[in-house]
Protein backbone atom coordinates (compact mmCIF):
# COMPACT_ATOMS: atom_id res chain seq x y z
CA UNK A 1 0.00 0.00 0.00
CA UNK A 2 1.40 3.37 -1.03
CA UNK A 3 1.62 5.65 2.00
CA UNK A 4 1.15 9.39 1.48
CA UNK A 5 2.95 12.31 3.14
CA UNK A 6 1.56 15.85 2.90
CA UNK A 7 4.28 18.47 3.40
CA UNK A 8 3.74 22.24 3.59
CA UNK A 9 6.51 24.68 2.71
CA UNK A 10 7.99 21.92 0.57
CA UNK A 11 9.69 23.94 -2.15
CA UNK A 12 12.94 24.69 -0.28
CA UNK A 13 14.96 24.26 2.91
CA UNK A 14 13.89 21.75 5.53
CA UNK A 15 10.58 21.09 3.76
CA UNK A 16 12.36 20.08 0.56
CA UNK A 17 14.76 17.85 2.49
CA UNK A 18 11.87 16.22 4.35
CA UNK A 19 10.16 15.49 1.05
CA UNK A 20 13.29 13.69 -0.19
CA UNK A 21 13.54 11.65 3.02
CA UNK A 22 9.94 10.48 2.80
CA UNK A 23 10.33 9.71 -0.91
CA UNK A 24 13.44 7.65 -0.11
CA UNK A 25 11.24 5.52 2.16
CA UNK A 26 8.68 4.94 -0.58
CA UNK A 27 6.05 7.49 0.44
CA UNK A 28 3.95 9.14 -2.20
CA UNK A 29 4.12 12.91 -1.79
CA UNK A 30 1.56 15.71 -1.60
CA UNK A 31 3.63 18.87 -1.80
CA UNK A 32 2.42 22.41 -1.22
CA UNK A 33 4.05 25.84 -1.20
CA UNK A 34 3.63 29.19 -2.95
CA UNK A 35 6.18 28.64 -5.74
CA UNK A 36 4.59 26.53 -8.48
CA UNK A 37 7.75 26.14 -10.56
CA UNK A 38 9.85 24.96 -7.65
CA UNK A 39 7.17 22.57 -6.49
CA UNK A 40 6.77 20.97 -9.90
CA UNK A 41 10.54 20.75 -10.41
CA UNK A 42 10.92 19.05 -7.03
CA UNK A 43 8.06 16.65 -7.70
CA UNK A 44 9.57 15.61 -11.04
CA UNK A 45 13.00 15.17 -9.48
CA UNK A 46 11.79 12.99 -6.63
CA UNK A 47 9.60 10.89 -8.93
CA UNK A 48 12.62 10.21 -11.15
CA UNK A 49 15.00 9.48 -8.24
CA UNK A 50 12.77 7.30 -6.12
CA UNK A 51 10.02 6.01 -8.40
CA UNK A 52 7.23 7.47 -6.28
CA UNK A 53 4.19 9.59 -7.16
CA UNK A 54 4.34 13.26 -6.23
CA UNK A 55 1.41 15.65 -6.53
CA UNK A 56 1.61 19.42 -6.05
CA UNK A 57 -0.81 22.10 -4.91
CA UNK A 58 0.16 25.77 -5.01
CA UNK A 59 -1.19 27.64 -1.97
CA UNK A 60 -0.50 30.72 0.11
CA UNK A 61 -1.16 29.56 3.67
CA UNK A 62 -1.63 33.12 4.89
CA UNK A 63 -5.01 33.20 3.14
CA UNK A 64 -8.04 31.33 4.48
CA UNK A 65 -9.33 30.56 0.99
CA UNK A 66 -6.11 28.81 -0.03
CA UNK A 67 -5.99 26.84 3.21
CA UNK A 68 -9.56 25.65 2.73
CA UNK A 69 -8.80 24.67 -0.88
CA UNK A 70 -5.72 22.78 0.33
CA UNK A 71 -7.78 20.95 2.95
CA UNK A 72 -10.31 19.90 0.31
CA UNK A 73 -7.55 18.76 -2.03
CA UNK A 74 -5.82 16.77 0.71
CA UNK A 75 -9.17 15.20 1.56
CA UNK A 76 -9.07 13.38 -1.77
CA UNK A 77 -6.22 11.24 -0.42
CA UNK A 78 -5.57 9.05 2.60
CA UNK A 79 -2.82 11.11 4.24
CA UNK A 80 -0.61 8.92 6.43
CA UNK A 81 1.81 11.70 7.42
CA UNK A 82 1.11 15.41 7.80
CA UNK A 83 4.14 17.69 8.03
CA UNK A 84 3.36 21.26 9.07
CA UNK A 85 6.59 22.93 8.02
CA UNK A 86 5.61 26.22 6.34
CA UNK A 87 6.65 29.36 8.16
CA UNK A 88 8.73 32.50 8.19
CA UNK A 89 10.15 34.94 10.70
CA UNK A 90 9.87 38.69 11.24
CA UNK A 91 13.17 40.25 12.26
CA UNK A 92 13.54 43.30 14.49
CA UNK A 93 12.29 44.93 17.68
CA UNK A 94 8.54 44.45 18.07
CA UNK A 95 8.08 48.22 18.48
CA UNK A 96 9.53 48.74 15.00
CA UNK A 97 8.13 45.87 12.96
CA UNK A 98 4.94 45.91 10.86
CA UNK A 99 2.08 44.31 12.80
CA UNK A 100 0.54 43.07 9.55
CA UNK A 101 3.67 40.98 8.98
CA UNK A 102 3.27 39.44 12.43
CA UNK A 103 -0.38 38.59 11.77
CA UNK A 104 0.57 37.00 8.46
CA UNK A 105 3.16 34.93 10.29
CA UNK A 106 0.50 33.79 12.78
CA UNK A 107 -1.76 32.79 9.89
CA UNK A 108 0.94 30.69 8.23
CA UNK A 109 2.51 29.10 11.29
CA UNK A 110 -0.52 28.68 13.54
CA UNK A 111 -3.88 29.09 11.78
CA UNK A 112 -2.96 26.97 8.76
CA UNK A 113 -1.28 24.38 10.96
CA UNK A 114 -4.36 24.05 13.16
CA UNK A 115 -6.75 23.74 10.23
CA UNK A 116 -4.68 21.10 8.48
CA UNK A 117 -4.12 19.17 11.69
CA UNK A 118 -7.82 19.30 12.61
CA UNK A 119 -8.70 17.75 9.26
CA UNK A 120 -5.91 15.16 9.31
CA UNK A 121 -6.54 14.00 12.87
CA UNK A 122 -10.17 13.16 12.19
CA UNK A 123 -9.29 10.98 9.20
CA UNK A 124 -6.30 9.37 10.93
CA UNK A 125 -8.35 8.42 13.99
CA UNK A 126 -10.88 6.66 11.78
CA UNK A 127 -8.04 4.58 10.28
CA UNK A 128 -6.31 4.09 13.67
CA UNK A 129 -2.98 5.20 12.27
CA UNK A 130 -1.12 8.31 11.21
CA UNK A 131 1.80 10.60 11.92
CA UNK A 132 1.80 14.35 12.46
CA UNK A 133 5.12 16.18 12.39
CA UNK A 134 5.04 19.85 13.37
CA UNK A 135 8.15 21.93 12.78
CA UNK A 136 8.97 24.19 15.72
CA UNK A 137 12.43 25.37 16.82
CA UNK A 138 14.91 25.40 19.66
CA UNK A 139 13.41 28.87 20.15
CA UNK A 140 10.31 27.10 21.48
CA UNK A 141 12.05 26.97 24.84
CA UNK A 142 13.40 30.49 25.25
CA UNK A 143 12.40 34.13 24.77
CA UNK A 144 14.10 35.58 21.69
CA UNK A 145 14.53 39.35 21.51
CA UNK A 146 14.17 40.67 17.94
CA UNK A 147 12.07 37.61 17.12
CA UNK A 148 9.53 37.80 19.90
CA UNK A 149 6.46 36.73 17.92
CA UNK A 150 8.31 34.02 16.00
CA UNK A 151 9.59 32.42 19.22
CA UNK A 152 6.11 32.63 20.74
CA UNK A 153 4.69 30.83 17.67
CA UNK A 154 7.18 28.03 18.11
CA UNK A 155 6.35 27.75 21.82
CA UNK A 156 2.68 27.44 20.86
CA UNK A 157 3.48 24.67 18.39
CA UNK A 158 5.40 22.67 20.99
CA UNK A 159 2.74 23.09 23.69
CA UNK A 160 -0.13 22.28 21.32
CA UNK A 161 1.63 19.24 19.90
CA UNK A 162 2.45 17.86 23.34
CA UNK A 163 -1.19 18.17 24.40
CA UNK A 164 -2.46 16.66 21.16
CA UNK A 165 -0.14 13.68 21.51
CA UNK A 166 -1.63 12.97 24.94
CA UNK A 167 -5.18 13.26 23.58
CA UNK A 168 -4.38 10.76 20.83
CA UNK A 169 -2.84 8.18 23.13
CA UNK A 170 -3.98 4.65 22.17
CA UNK A 171 -5.48 5.81 18.85
CA UNK A 172 -2.56 4.75 16.67
CA UNK A 173 -1.92 8.40 15.72
CA UNK A 174 1.38 9.92 16.83
CA UNK A 175 2.46 13.55 17.08
CA UNK A 176 6.06 14.74 16.85
CA UNK A 177 7.70 18.16 17.13
CA UNK A 178 10.89 18.94 15.25
CA UNK A 179 12.96 21.60 17.04
CA UNK A 180 15.96 22.41 14.85
CA UNK A 181 18.49 25.08 15.64
CA UNK A 182 20.45 27.07 13.09
CA UNK A 183 19.94 25.35 9.75
CA UNK A 184 21.61 26.25 6.47
CA UNK A 185 18.64 27.21 4.30
CA UNK A 186 17.66 29.97 1.89
CA UNK A 187 15.30 31.40 4.48
CA UNK A 188 18.03 33.15 6.44
CA UNK A 189 19.32 34.86 3.30
CA UNK A 190 15.82 36.04 2.36
CA UNK A 191 15.35 37.39 5.87
CA UNK A 192 18.56 39.42 5.58
CA UNK A 193 20.40 37.29 8.16
CA UNK A 194 24.01 36.41 7.39
CA UNK A 195 26.54 34.75 9.67
CA UNK A 196 30.23 35.48 9.57
CA UNK A 197 30.63 31.69 9.88
CA UNK A 198 28.80 29.04 7.87
CA UNK A 199 27.04 27.86 11.01
CA UNK A 200 24.41 25.24 11.52
CA UNK A 201 23.33 21.83 10.32
CA UNK A 202 22.37 21.07 6.75
CA UNK A 203 18.67 20.72 5.99
CA UNK A 204 19.36 17.17 4.81
CA UNK A 205 20.91 16.15 8.15
CA UNK A 206 17.97 17.65 10.04
CA UNK A 207 15.44 15.91 7.80
CA UNK A 208 17.07 12.49 8.16
CA UNK A 209 16.85 12.62 11.96
CA UNK A 210 13.34 14.11 11.86
CA UNK A 211 11.81 11.43 9.63
CA UNK A 212 13.47 8.52 11.42
CA UNK A 213 12.25 9.62 14.81
CA UNK A 214 8.81 10.87 13.73
CA UNK A 215 8.04 7.47 12.21
CA UNK A 216 8.98 5.94 15.57
CA UNK A 217 6.48 8.25 17.27
CA UNK A 218 8.92 10.33 19.34
CA UNK A 219 7.44 13.58 20.65
CA UNK A 220 10.38 15.99 20.77
CA UNK A 221 13.05 15.76 18.08
CA UNK A 222 16.08 18.00 18.59
CA UNK A 223 18.76 17.26 15.98
CA UNK A 224 22.42 17.81 16.86
CA UNK A 225 24.37 17.86 20.11
CA UNK A 226 24.67 21.66 20.27
CA UNK A 227 20.94 22.08 19.80
CA UNK A 228 20.23 19.50 22.49
CA UNK A 229 22.52 21.41 24.86
CA UNK A 230 20.79 24.70 24.02
CA UNK A 231 17.35 23.21 24.72
CA UNK A 232 18.55 21.68 27.99
CA UNK A 233 19.97 24.99 29.20
CA UNK A 234 16.95 26.98 28.02
CA UNK A 235 14.60 24.70 29.94
CA UNK A 236 16.59 24.89 33.16
CA UNK A 237 18.07 28.38 33.26
CA UNK A 238 16.19 31.42 34.56
CA UNK A 239 14.64 33.42 31.72
CA UNK A 240 17.12 36.28 32.15
CA UNK A 241 20.02 33.86 31.65
CA UNK A 242 18.34 32.19 28.67
CA UNK A 243 18.17 35.57 26.96
CA UNK A 244 21.82 36.19 27.76
CA UNK A 245 22.65 32.81 26.26
CA UNK A 246 20.94 33.71 22.99
CA UNK A 247 22.70 37.06 22.86
CA UNK A 248 26.05 35.35 23.48
CA UNK A 249 25.48 32.75 20.76
CA UNK A 250 24.49 35.35 18.20
CA UNK A 251 27.44 37.57 19.09
CA UNK A 252 29.72 34.61 18.40
CA UNK A 253 27.99 34.17 15.06
CA UNK A 254 28.66 37.79 14.16
CA UNK A 255 25.03 38.89 14.24
CA UNK A 256 24.05 42.32 15.47
CA UNK A 257 20.66 41.00 16.58
CA UNK A 258 19.47 37.66 17.85
CA UNK A 259 17.04 37.22 14.97
CA UNK A 260 17.31 33.97 13.03
CA UNK A 261 15.26 31.24 11.43
CA UNK A 262 15.48 27.90 13.13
Amino acid sequence: MNRKALITGASSGIGKALAAEFAKRGFGLLLTARDTNRLETLADELEDRFGIDAETFTADLSTSDDVEKLVRWAGEYDVDVLVNNAGFAVKGDFADTDISDEFTMLDVQLSAMLRLTKHAVAAMKQRNKGTILNVASVYSFSPVPQQAVYAACKSFIYSFSSSLKAELRSTGVTVSVLAPGITRTEFRTRAGIADKNNAGMSAEAVALIAVERALKGDLLIVPGLQNKLFVFLSRHLPISLSIRLIEFINARRGLKTTADRS
